[in-house]
């Protein structure tokens, strides 16, 4: 099984040569010696074609006359004879073969082994195995891949040759990251490779001629263990190896063990023949020669890229092109955004209190740590004491920081809901608070220590008998928008904030009564100097806003020598003109009457007295003032009208317009004063008339004190008076806008706005129009409403920011505020009502 049957051929006469060529050994021992031998000397077996790739050298003609031999003779068989030509490996016939050529007549086919593998056998099919070469088809594509093998080993010559240069022009930053991730093979594989493109194609040209090996190199024999393993070996897919070709696993298919033991057994019997060398052995020599030449080149070379170069050397070779440019622009890009991302992740983590249950913060005062809560983006305290009770003994006592650890807490405050507010008289009569009411709110987005906050204090209150804070309460969204921190705090009222009598006065030291509010917002100002600080506030950036009743407080106190270096700059809107301007002996008399009607006669009783008493004994002619137009019978009264606050000689030494006139000088205001244009308006003088026409105006004019001067006539021309605007715009005039604006024409510094963009049916500007835009609740529902908030806020925050108010010109001083800020050169009504000295005669009083 496996043998080809014999073939006859006529009887020729042979020569010596071809008689010794008859007695060779077998060609499928010779086979397998043949692969052990190339395998040990040629380092690729993968080329199987001869080729000659080195130019300038010559193949030996018993080489060249060989290979013509072993093509026709593989191409033209003839006569139906079949003649099996079994090359050896690389291309190369058996050593020792005839040199000389014979012809088909002459030549005598001998038996032959099929050689293992070399029997295709239906059914078997081994995926990935590597093909030997063959004849027929297979064998043609085989040639084909081999050719084109030699020539990428031909070219690779020429690359190893040209070493330095390539690394001369090294590829660019953007070749080498485009092509990071590909596949490269090891550096050993290519070091291989490359010493093997010149040897391998070299040696395959000569392989014929390269006698054989001393018998120390001979291969082992080959047992029957081995013979027993290779059909098994075949069955199963192995990776593709120089073992396969060795165990002549080329080819997909499986020998007979009679095949494999005979070719096994006739390897180790058979006699081998002398081979003949034919003067090759100096080729062989020169082979070595060059393949050692070529191994010290490589060495050579890659002693020189191993060799440290200077990074000045590198960096002097080196060709910047766009894309390396771009590649490391975008880099750079992307490392600043992430360490942009990072920064702002890690900002607020490193300098703020962590949070607890993801709301709860917690910050430090002079008397102990407070914890607050997070609302709407920023985190709000309330309810933080900043002195002591004003009750008992301290009750009409200036106001006291708390300077006793005994009235500090040990524990954590908590401040996460707003504090009673101080007891005080609302509009329809009704009394709420409580006298220990000196606590604070804070509003703040941030609490840190870096990069500090302005400050803005809020005072507000529609009266100075109550209701406060009002409409002036502290907005979280504006406190996160516009960056600022929101003070509130709770301040006395009514008789507990301004009561002045003689026995007050004779008990303090130094000799001193009423104003005690005042007192309470110099503490709330000392507590921020102190305080704000761990809050994120900067006490050196301090903006006092005052409303109504509140901004008659401001007024005073930025006249005040006990409020230096404790604020930077003051806001007043729609506050009182007429300011303290009675001594404190005048006042103290006037308010005995309060003694009487409680029935004491010394302070002690008044002390002992409840809230509720007080209220109650306190004359109705202190608790309000008229709003509407001025009536005859206040043209007698004006000196006989109650006044809250007075010259007590401690906090208000001198009316303020003595001090304005004295004060001149400042560059930037510390003040700005405003008013809106209709801010007398009431539901209850609207609701007098269901539909104000021209006739009703005038009506209600000549009832006033306007009509006992004989002006009705003037008044309604000069406004247009026709509508319920038009009386309001009158009324607010003369009690407010025009006796402020006189108070400002004091202070050439001092800015003066004027509020006109209206809203609702009848298009007023009410009295709380300016504030709700400051704080964010001023609802507009056109364009034109729209455009007054954004010009509002940015009149505010720009002060409280810079110092300055941008639509200010000195020249101009009047900012008419309607859609947009705009400054004139003066409020053209009021000087009418100087001249009539309407103005400031029947200015509002708190």
């Amino acid at each position: 099984m496996g043998e080809l049957e014999e073939k006859e051929t006529p009887p020729t006469e042979t020569s010596a040569a071809q008689q010794e060529a008859l007695e060779e050994p077998k060609e499928t021992d010779k086979m397998l010696d043949k692969k052990e031998e190339s395998k040990e000397k040629t380092p690729s077996p993968q080329t199987s074609k001869p080729s000659s790739p080195n130019a300038g050298k010559k193949s030996s003609p018993v080489a060249e006359k060989k290979i013509e031999n072993a093509e026709s003779a593989q191409s033209k068989p003839g006569n139906g004879e079949e003649i099996i030509d079994i090359p050896a490996e690389n291309g190369t016939k058996p050593e020792g073969a005839e040199d000389k050529k014979i012809s088909k007549e002459e030549r005598e086919v001998k038996p032959k082994k099929i050689p293992i593998g070399g029997l295709k056998l239906p059914g078997f099919f081994m995926k990935n195995k590597p093909k030997a070469e063959g004849d027929g088809a297979e064998g043609e594509l085989l040639e084909k891949e081999k050719e084109e093998d030699k020539d990428k080993e031909a070219n690779g010559d020429a690359a190893t040759s040209s070493g330095k240069d390539e690394q001369k022009s090294r590829p660019g930053l953007g070749e080498r990251l485009r092509s990071f991730f590909a596949r490269k093979p090891s550096a050993e594989k290519e070091k291989k490779q490359l010493v093997n493109g010149d040897a391998d194609a070299k040696s395959e040209a000569t392989a014929e001629a390269t006698p054989a090996e001393d018998a120390s190199d001979a291969p082992p024999k080959r047992g029957l263990l081995n013979a027993i393993k290779l059909p098994i070996a075949n069955m199963i897919p192995k990776k593709k190896s120089n073992d396969d070709v060795e165990l002549g696993l080329g080819k997909a298919g499986l020998a007979s063990m009679e095949t494999l033991d005979d070719s096994l057994k006739d390897q180790d019997t058979v006699d081998r023949a002398p081979v003949k060398t034919n003067g090759t052995e100096d080729l062989k020599g020169e082979l070595k020669d060059e393949k050692l030449a070529a191994e010290e080149k490589l060495a050579a070379e890659e002693e020189e890229q191993n060799r440290p170069v200077s990074l000045l050397t590198r960096l002097r070779g080196y060709k910047c092109s766009v894309d390396d440019a771009l590649i490391v622009f975008g880099i750079l890009l992307f490392v600043l955004l992430l360490g942009v991302i990072g920064y702002v992740l890690t900002h607020e983590t490193l300098t703020s209190p962590p949070l607890r249950e993801g709301r709860y913060i917690l910050a430090v005062t002079g008397c102990g740590p407070v914890e607050g809560v997070k609302e709407d983006g920023a985190f709000a305290f309330r309810g933080i004491p900043y002195a002591k009770p004003p009750v008992d003994r301290l009750r009409w006592k200036p106001a006291e920081l708390i300077d006793d650890i005994n009235m500090c807490w040990n524990d954590t405050l908590p401040t996460h809901n707003s504090s009673v507010v101080c007891t005080q008289r609302l509009g329809n009569g009704t009394t709420v608070g409580d006298e220990d009411c000196l606590y604070l709110d804070v509003v703040t987005p941030h609490v840190r220590y870096n990069n500090p906050l302005p400050v803005v204090v809020l005072i507000g209150a529609e009266s100075l008998a109550g209701p406060s804070p009002g409409i002036l309460r502290p907005s979280a969204r504006y406190s996160r928008s516009h960056d600022v921190i929101f003070v509130r705090p709770n301040f006395r009222l009514g008789v507990f904030g301004f009561l002045a009598l003689d026995a007050l006065t004779k008990e303090a030291h130094p000799p001193t009564s009423g104003n005690y509010a005042l007192t309470d917002i110099i503490a709330v100002l000392n507590w921020i100097k102190l305080n704000i600080v761990h809050f994120g506030g900067d006490p050196k950036s301090v903006t006092l806003l005052g409303h109504r009743a509140g901004a008659t407080l401001v007024t005073l106190l930025v006249n005040s020598q006990k409020v230096k270096g404790l604020y930077t700059r003051a806001w007043a809107s729609s506050g009182s003109a007429i300011l303290p301007g009675k001594p404190l002996s005048e006042s103290g008399k006037l308010n005995e009457q309060l003694m009487a009607t409680l029935e004491c006669a010394d302070i002690e009783c008044l002390r002992e007295a409840s809230s509720e008493r007080l209220w109650a004994a306190t004359p109705d002619t202190w608790l309000h003032f008229p709003v509407d137009l001025p009536q005859p019978q206040e043209a007698n009264a004006s000196g006989s009208r109650h006044e809250w606050l007075v010259l007590d000689g401690d906090v208000v030494f001198e009316h303020p317009s003595d001090t304005w006139k004295r004060e001149q000088g400042n560059d930037k205001p510390v003040l700005v004063m405003g008013a809106t244009a209709h801010e007398a308006h009431t539901e209850k003088l609207r609701e007098l008339h269901a539909n104000w026409t021209r006739e009703e105006v005038r009506a209600y004019l000549e009832n006033s004190q306007i009509g006992a001067l004989g002006l009705t006539d003037e008044v309604i021309e000069k406004y247009n008076a026709s509508s319920y605007a038009s009386l309001v715009s009158i009324i607010s005039d003369i009690r407010s806008v025009c006796p402020l604006l006189t108070n400002a024409r004091q202070q050439p510094s001092v800015p003066f706005y004027v509020v006109t963009q209206g809203e609702g049916a009848d298009q007023l500007a009410t009295v709380d129009a300016d504030v709700q835009a400051i704080l964010g609740r001023y609802e507009p529902h056109t364009v034109e409403q729209r455009r007054f908030v954004s010009a509002m806020q940015q009149l505010f925050y720009y002060y409280v920011s810079h110092g300055t108010v941008q639509s200010f010109v000195p020249n101009r001083r009047v900012i008419n505020v309607g859609q947009d800020a705009q400054p004139e050169e003066d409020y053209l009504p009021c000087n009418y009502w100087i001249s009539k000295d309407i103005v400031p005669r029947y200015a509002r009083v708190d």
